[in-house]
C-alpha cells in the first residue's frame, strides 16, 4: 500500500500567513509570538501621521520604545500624506515592548503617534538584506589600518548604509555597530578580540553619553574626538578612563558651558582622563612651567567663526585668480593697503618679488619719499597694485588664524600660512596678512586695512609641503550690494573717464562683470563707437 503524502517539517517552517497587530486593540498571543520569534521574516511597521514629522525623530522614538530590545529599521518610506512605514527584523521582545506601550510612540516634542505591525510581511528570500554585513562593510571604509584611525563621524548619514537607520547615539545601536566592526575591521585577524584603534573620532553623532558594557578597543587608544555632540557631563565618558587618552576634543558639547574658567574645566576632564596632555587642541599643564599655551587658531568664543571662514575662503580664492580685478568690491572706499618684505634668500623668490615690490619695510627704506607712495589708499589703487603681483596659489591647510580684536561692527584678524607663485617651480613662501573688516549699512563687510607681509621659505617646511598642481577654481563674480556696485562704477569711471551714467550702463549691460565691461568699452572706443556725451561731466 502506498503511503499517504505528508508535509515535511521544513516546509511547515517556511510557510506562514502575514498577521496584523493593530493599535486599536493591541495583543500578543501565542500565534503572534510564534511569528515574531522567526528570524527569517521581515515585519512591516506602519506609523500613522509619521509623514508629518522628521524621519529621524520617528525612528528614534520607535527604537527607544523597544528598549532594552534592539530594533534596526530599514527602507523607511512615506506611503501617503500622513502615513509612513519601515521594515525590520527583530527579536520578539522588541515587538512585545511596543505592544505593552499600546503601539504608541512619543516624539521629542511630546506628540504621540500610533502604529500597526504586520508580522511576517516578507520572507528573507523575498528581501535579501543582511543589515550586519552592510554595516560591517561601511565600517571597513571608515578605518585606516596603517594609522589605526577609526572615523565614525556623522555615522547615521553614512551613504554606504543605504536605507538602514543606524544612530549610534542610542546605546544598543552603538553596541551593534562596534560588534559589526569586529567583522569589518578585524577580519584580517579573527583571533583579535579587541579593535586595533589608536584614534577614535565620533563627531556629529548626537551622543549624550558613552554607555557600553563590553571592552571593544585595545589599550593603544590614545586620541578621542567627541566634538559637536550633546554630552552634558564629562562623567558620562567614564567608559574611556581605563585608556591612556592623551588627546581629547570636546568642543561643541553642552558640558563646555558648565565651567566658569578654564582651570575648572581642565581639572574636571583630568579627573576622568588622568593621562591627558592636549585638550581641545591646547597643551595643558604648561602653566606650571610658566610657558604660554599655544593654539593653532584663536577665534575667541567662536561667535565670529562663520564670518571669518567665509571671508578667508572668499578673499584668497579671489586673490588666486589670474586677474585680480575680480577683487573689486572687497575694499572700502577709504581702505589702506601696504606690503612688507622680510628676509628673502631664494634667488627665484628675489627675481619674482623684484617685478612688483612695493616694500614698505621701514627698516630697509632708502628713499623715504616712498613711505607715502607705498601706502595705497582707495580700492582703485589697491586693486591696481595687487594686479601687478604674479598669480599665486595658497595652501589653505597651512593657515593659522587669530582673531585679534572684535566689536559689534568690525573685527581684526591675522592670517598666516604658505603660498607659492605659479609662474615657476619654486619653494613655498610664508605670508602674514592682518585685516580690519568693517560692517557696512547694507550688512556687507568690507576691508578697511590690509597689511601684507611676505617672507622666505621656513627651513622646517622646505621638503614637507607639496602644493596641489590643480588650477585654482574659476570664480564668477556676483554683485549683491549697493556698495559693491558703487565701487565698480567708481573703478570703471577712473579707468575710462566716462561719466557715472555711462559707467552704470556698461556695467549693467555686462551684468556687472567688470572685465566684460572694460572689454566692451575698449572695442567700442577703438572703432569710435563711444558717444561724446559719455565723457561729459556728471550733472
Amino acid at each position: 500500500m502506498a503511503s499517504s503524502p505528508t508535509t515535511s517539517p521544513s516546509k511547515c517552517q517556511t510557510s506562514w500567513e502575514p498577521h496584523r497587530i493593530t493599535h486599536i486593540k493591541p495583543s500578543f498571543d501565542s500565534h503572534e509570538m510564534t511569528l515574531a520569534c522567526r528570524k527569517d521574516l521581515w515585519h512591516k511597521f506602519i506609523v500613522f501621521d509619521g509623514a508629518l514629522y522628521r524621519r529621524t525623530d520617528v525612528l528614534r522614538a520607535v527604537i527607544t520604545t523597544c528598549e532594552p530590545a534592539l530594533l534596526v529599521p530599514i527602507m523607511y518610506a512615506v506611503e501617503d500624506k500622513n502615513k509612513s512605514t519601515f521594515l525590520a527584523k527583530c527579536a520578539s521582545n522588541a515587538i512585545e515592548n511596543l505592544v505593552k506601550q499600546g503601539l504608541c510612540i512619543t516624539l521629542p516634542g511630546g506628540q504621540e503617534l500610533h502604529m500597526d505591525i504586520v508580522l511576517g510581511y516578507l520572507g528573507a528570500q523575498e528581501l535579501q538584506v543582511n543589515t550586519n554585513k552592510i554595516i560591517a562593510a561601511a565600517l571597513h571604509t571608515r578605518y585606516e589600518p596603517v594609522k589605526k584611525i577609526f572615523n565614525l563621524d556623522d555615522f547615521e548619514n553614512e551613504k554606504a548604509l543605504g536605507s538602514i537607520f543606524c544612530p549610534i547615539s542610542i546605546p544598543k545601536i552603538f553596541d551593534l555597530v562596534l560588534r559589526c566592526s569586529k567583522t569589518g575591521i578585524s577580519n584580517r585577524d579573527p583571533q583579535q578580540l579587541r579593535l586595533p584603534v589608536r584614534e577614535l573620532s565620533l563627531r556629529y553623532n548626537r551622543l549624550t553619553a558613552i554607555i557600553l558594557f563590553d571592552k571593544f578597543f585595545n589599550y593603544h587608544l590614545t586620541k578621542l574626538d567627541l566634538r559637536h555632540n550633546q554630552i552634558l557631563d564629562v562623567e558620562y565618558l567614564r567608559y574611556f578612563c581605563e585608556f591612556k587618552i592623551s588627546e581629547l576634543w570636546l568642543d561643541g558639547n553642552p558640558l563646555c558651558t558648565k565651567y566658569t574658567n578654564s582651570q575648572d574645566y581642565i581639572q574636571a576632564v583630568k579627573n576622568v582622563f588622568p593621562h591627558l596632555q592636549t585638550l581641545d587642541g591646547v597643551v595643558i599643564g604648561m602653566e606650571k612651567k610658566f610657558v604660554p599655551s599655544i593654539q593653532s587658531n584663536y577665534l575667541n568664543n567662536g561667535t565670529k567663526i562663520p564670518l571669518i571662514k567665509q571671508f578667508i575662503k572668499h578673499f584668497f580664492t579671489l586673490y588666486d585668480q589670474e586677474d585680480r580685478i575680480v577683487m573689486n568690491g572687497l575694499y572700502d572706499k577709504n581702505a589702506f593697503y601696504s606690503m612688507t618684505l622680510g628676509s628673502i634668500t631664494n634667488h627665484l623668490h628675489k627675481e619674482i618679488v623684484k617685478t612688483f615690490s612695493t616694500n614698505r619695510n621701514l627698516l630697509k627704506f632708502v628713499d623715504y619719499a616712498k613711505y607715502h607712495e607705498f601706502l595705497f589708499w582707495g580700492p582703485e589703487k589697491i586693486i591696481t597694485a595687487l594686479q601687478r603681483q604674479p598669480p599665486t596659489m595658497h595652501n589653505f591647510k597651512t593657515f593659522h588664524i587669530d582673531l585679534l580684536y572684535e566689536e559689534e561692527n568690525y573685527i581684526i584678524i591675522s592670517v598666516q600660512g604658505l603660498f607659492s607663485y605659479r609662474l615657476s617651480i619654486c619653494p613655498p613662501m610664508l605670508f602674514n596678512r592682518t585685516f580690519i573688516i568693517i560692517r557696512k549699512e547694507d550688512n556687507e563687510y568690507c576691508i578697511v586695512n590690509d597689511q601684507y607681509y611676505i617672507d622666505g621659505t621656513p627651513a622646517n617646511v622646505i621638503n614637507e609641503v607639496k602644493f596641489d598642481p590643480r588650477p585654482v577654481p574659476k570664480f564668477t563674480p556676483t554683485v549683491l550690494s549697493v556698495t559693491e556696485r558703487e565701487q565698480l562704477i567708481r573703478f570703471l569711471r577712473e579707468l575710462t573717464t566716462m561719466n557715472i551714467g555711462y559707467c552704470y550702463k556698461y556695467l549693467q549691460d555686462a551684468e556687472w562683470d567688470i572685465r566684460s565691461a572694460i572689454t566692451t568699452f575698449t572695442k567700442n572706443y577703438s572703432v569710435n563707437d563711444v558717444p561724446p556725451e559719455a565723457f561729459q561731466r556728471d550733472t
